[in-house]
């Protein structure tokens, strides 16, 4: 069963973080939408962001995972307007086919998560979206699977993490009809792989030219050169080279350059 923290406790915890030098913390829940229904005194997610923000010291907030049966209103307003809360969102999709979603149990279907990704992106243009999708769900047909992959291809993920069906004893899944092989498993595993390549790759190339905040979190040489690699607040990783002005941990405003390898955008400082 669920059970949600103390918010005094996290806060405490954090306090203590960033008394240790600690600039960006991450909040992990199987659903943080969920939390604080526990609690004698119920707090919902939002409000406890809201509270973060107060934090002295702390400079970014990330958190994961969101289920997109129950992400509110209230999040997103707190999103928006947050100077802490960086903007990205995972927002597990796992298939774009609402009859694949209703066996999955998901409680949503591809329409109410278009409406929502519509309503997030409305609030906060700049954010990044990132998901999971499983492909190979017991049943799952081609047009199954090719609808799935269109409705991929129109929301335009930054990242998109790709994951084969794995039958696991025990489940409703597993003793469900309509199996697939591994090799048709692993051919649509290949495609959504490819998608979420351009994908990615657009993502990146759009923001070559524009001032992003990079946090420095450790040292490393590409080609005999030293650089300082970290993520921007979208979650886009980036290099700058290494000067005797900063030191990790450090939050650099910098401005896309060029891409040094495949996914790590090269950024000067500005």
């Amino acid at each position: 069963r669920e059970k949600s923290r103390e918010p005094e406790a996290i806060i405490e915890e954090i306090k203590g973080l960033v008394a240790d030098g600690v600039t960006e913390v991450m909040l992990l829940g199987q659903n943080v939408n969920s939390y604080g229904k526990t609690l004698e005194h119920p707090v919902t997610f939002a409000q406890l962001l809201e509270m973060l923000e107060d934090v002295e010291g702390l400079k970014r907030i990330r958190f994961m995972t969101s289920h997109p049966k129950d992400l509110s209103d209230e999040l997103i307003e707190t999103m928006a307007k947050s100077k802490k809360i960086c903007h990205h969102l995972h927002l597990p999709l796992q298939s774009g086919s609402s009859r694949i979603l209703k066996a999955m149990n998901r409680r949503y279907d591809k329409e109410k998560y278009l409406n929502l990704v519509d309503k997030i992106r409305t609030a906060i243009p700049d954010i990044s979206l990132t998901t999971d999708i499983i492909v190979g769900f017991p049943g799952e047909t081609e047009e199954d699977f090719e609808e799935s992959y269109e409705f991929v291809k129109k929301i335009h993920f930054y990242e998109t993490h790709i994951f084969k069906y794995s039958r696991r004893h025990g489940t409703k899944a597993a003793s469900m009809d309509g199996q697939l092989t591994e090799a048709a498993k692993a051919q649509r595993s290949d495609r959504m792989l490819e998608l979420h390549e351009i994908r990615a790759r657009e993502y990146e190339e759009a923001m070559i030219g524009k001032k992003m905040e990079l946090l420095l979190e450790e040292e490393i040489e590409i080609d005999g050169r030293p650089w300082y690699v970290g993520h921007s607040r979208e979650y886009v990783r980036a290099v700058v080279s290494k000067t005797d002005a900063h030191r990790v941990n450090d939050l650099v405003t910098v401005k896309a350059v060029a891409f040094v390898r495949d996914h790590i955008l090269e950024t000067k400082e500005v």
